[in-house]
């Protein structure tokens, strides 16, 4: 039994298909899927009106000109083989927002198998649409990031294998020349003992103590022991002694830490002041030197400055030849989560600061500074 148009089945039918928070329609089978009935939510979710849903060229022209295309064949191809339309596609609002839109339809035919209309439901996804754009944007960054970290260790890599290289070829140059030297001239004495003299075994005992003395310079700057035993700062002042005696430069070192980083922490913030300084006495020509640190957040704020000839900091991301450790710098904060700038300008010198997260360190309180001998004002002159 059909209920007639106005009647109570009619009625609550309407009721329940204009209370669906989505778009009902039925369209004819043609060409432009002609509207004969859209729901009012409609007006509600794009803010067309039914009477305006009634202008056969409506929708396609409404559609998101990127969208066109595939809608429109879609829609062809759904008319021609009658099987259901689907589209996923962007809808221009009336008040110019942009509306996703999931299209589904399927035909209608009469009982001898004719196409009568097509039966469609529009559902709003933007919000949906939304959320997959951002996931894939954090996705993206991070496979960037990923990328980003694995070119930062083989850059850090690369460095350390330069520097390894360096060391090497320092041992070899030096200390070991200089012991294969001694080696010889004991064999002569050896030979010849009656040249054997005080004066010729304080020159061997000389020889040998700066062979020593180098080779003492060299493991320092591989790991130094003060790093391990008595602290970062202290270690770096370490490191800055030994450089004051060939630059002939004044240094100072101001202690901020209301705690000591743990061994991680403080090996990547010596690196970065070593690297630091380095540059400084193989470029600056300065005559002081001075590095602060700071306990910073959840992390720790170093800050080296030197009243050199500064330079352009134009390109400081890429490696030069002699430069290596500006870029590395950088690299090695920016590999353990944390950053470093490089300011400098002609004749007024370079500032490096760098910070670089704790990893949770300052949830553990305050450390007994006094248990790895460390003072909070340490300077040194010349």
């Amino acid at each position: 039994m059909h209920d007639e148009p106005g009647g109570p089945f009619f009625e609550d039918y309407r009721e329940l298909v204009e209370g669906i928070p989505a778009i009902l329609y039925l369209d004819r089978p043609d060409e432009f899927s002609t509207n004969f009935y859209t729901s009012p939510q409609a007006e509600v979710l794009l803010g067309y009106t039914q009477a305006e849903w009634g202008d056969p060229e409506l929708w396609m022209r409404i559609v998101h000109p990127d969208d066109v295309d595939p809608v429109r064949a879609e829609n062809e191809r759904s008319n021609s083989d009658g099987e259901p339309f689907h589209a996923e596609y962007r809808i221009v609002a009336k008040d110019g927002r942009t509306v996703w839109v999931r299209d589904d339809a399927v035909l209608v035919r009469d009982e001898h198998g004719a196409p009568r209309y097509w039966r469609g439901i529009m559902l709003d996804v933007t919000a949906e649409k939304e959320a997959e754009e951002k996931l894939r944007w954090s996705l993206e960054v991070l496979r960037r990031t990923i990328q980003q970290r694995r070119e930062l260790a083989q850059k850090i890599e690369t460095a350390q294998e330069e520097e390894r290289r360096r060391i090497a070829a320092d041992i070899h140059d030096d200390p070991i020349q200089v012991m294969s030297a001694v080696d010889l001239r004991l064999a002569m004495l050896a030979q010849q003992p009656e040249t054997i003299t005080t004066a010729a075994l304080g020159e061997l005992r000389s020889t040998v103590r700066g062979s020593i003395e180098r080779l003492r310079s060299l493991v320092f700057e591989l790991r130094p022991a003060a790093l391990d035993h008595e602290g970062l700062v202290v270690a770096i002042d370490q490191y800055l002694v030994r450089a004051a005696k060939e630059t002939g430069w004044t240094h100072q070192v101001v202690d901020e830490l209301t705690r000591e980083p743990d061994p991680e922490l403080r090996a990547a913030l010596y690196r970065i002041v070593q690297e630091a300084v380095a540059n400084a006495r193989k470029h600056a020509d300065a005559r002081h030197v001075s590095v602060r640190v700071t306990t910073a957040g959840d992390g720790v704020t170093i800050l080296v400055a030197d009243d050199g000839t500064g330079f352009d900091t134009d390109g400081v991301g890429t490696p030069v030849p002699g430069h290596l450790g500006l870029a590395t710098m950088v690299e090695r904060a920016e590999l353990v989560g944390g950053w470093c700038r490089i300011s400098s300008e002609a004749d007024a010198g370079t500032t490096v600061e760098c910070w670089l997260p704790s990893d949770g360190a300052g949830n553990r309180g305050p450390v007994d500074r006094g248990s790895v001998g460390l003072e909070h004002r340490r300077e040194a002159r010349r």
